[in-house]
């Protein structure tokens, strides 16, 4: 973390004493140094679907590549933050709350299969009037990128793979604490129990201070009952058990898998699966990463994909 922020925050710290206001002040202000740094501004856009989105988006016009960035479950678009200031000033980024999470439409009604949140987000790009675009997904973004590779294969120029779903090979940890326990430890129902989803999610997480995972872990739990509902939807969609389907293999776009080697819940390999399914795929493994690599090693991730993107460009 730069040296300016990490002051700010220490500062902020210690005049917090306990004061939810201030520490709601320090929250955003320090988000929003980190979005500036980026180059990312807040956007607000409703989709004739109905959907409210709010999105980051990269200021300036677009005369660099464009990149739309999917989050994960139960996360949303400040996953990417750290990852885009790897890269300002070279993509155009779009990186939107999925339908369910953050500060877009979230409602238990709506159905949050990989199929419909990737019909959405192709409404989203139209509104945005962007016609062709680079897709990367983490976890379960990443089978939503595959989703949307498969409904507009002439939109999606090329994918990334981060610690994604799609085969969903889950690590015995995993489903053991699933199979033993009633709570989920990705859907945090108290502010205490975020620390538990973030051990599970990150192997080597980024410094955040403790009342910033306050804050956000209350955020995080009073979504629970959407949490709750896009994890049904998601356990009995097809869109997540892709393997031996022979789904991949019609999808003829380049492909970076990135992977942390750690990942406590999607496994390590998964990278050979897909390997062995996409037709124009490469990989990355990252040692001693989790879950996130984006957010736990936003340089490492930054330089594979900067590479990637560079020769997928050329390509297009």
């Amino acid at each position: 973390m730069h040296t300016f922020k990490l002051s700010l925050l220490l500062v902020s710290t210690l005049l917090l004493s306990g004061c939810d206001g201030l520490a709601k002040w320090a929250y955003e202000t320090g988000l929003g140094l980190e979005k500036s740094r980026a180059g990312l501004t807040d956007q607000t856009v409703e989709t004739a679907d109905g959907i409210q989105w709010h999105l980051l988006r990269s200021e300036g016009q677009l005369d660099k590549p464009v990149v739309l960035l999917i989050h994960g479950f139960g996360a949303d678009s400040s996953n990417w933050v750290r990852f885009v200031n790897e890269l300002e000033g070279d993509f155009h980024f779009v990186v939107p709350d999925l339908p369910g999470h953050g500060e877009t439409t979230r409602t238990t009604t709506l159905d949050y299969t990989m199929a419909a949140q990737a019909e959405r987000l192709v409404n989203l790009m139209e509104t945005l009037e962007i016609p062709a675009y680079h897709v990367a997904g983490n976890s379960m973004g990443g089978a939503i990128t595959l989703a949307l590779a498969q409904a507009a294969p002439q939109r999606v120029l090329s994918m990334g793979l981060v610690d994604s779903a799609g085969l969903t090979r889950q690590t015995e940890e995993f489903k053991a604490i699933l199979a033993s326990s009633d709570s989920n430890p990705l859907i945090p129902r108290s502010p205490e129990q975020f620390h538990t989803t973030l051990k599970w999610a990150m192997e080597d997480a980024p410094y955040i201070p403790e009342f910033f995972i306050d804050i956000m872990g209350a955020k995080k739990a009073e979504n629970a009952p959407v949490a709750d509902k896009i994890w049904q939807d998601m356990d009995t969609d097809p869109g997540m058990s892709l393997e031996g389907t022979g789904t991949l293999a019609t999808l003829n776009q380049p492909a970076l898998i990135l992977w942390g080697r750690e990942d406590r819940l999607l496994g390590v390999d998964n990278v050979e699966a897909f390997l062995e399914a996409l037709p124009r795929a490469r990989a990355v493994i990252l040692d001693g990463i989790g879950h996130v690599p984006m957010a736990e090693a936003p340089t490492k991730s930054a330089d594979a994909f900067r590479v990637f993107w560079r020769e997928a460009q050329s390509e297009s």
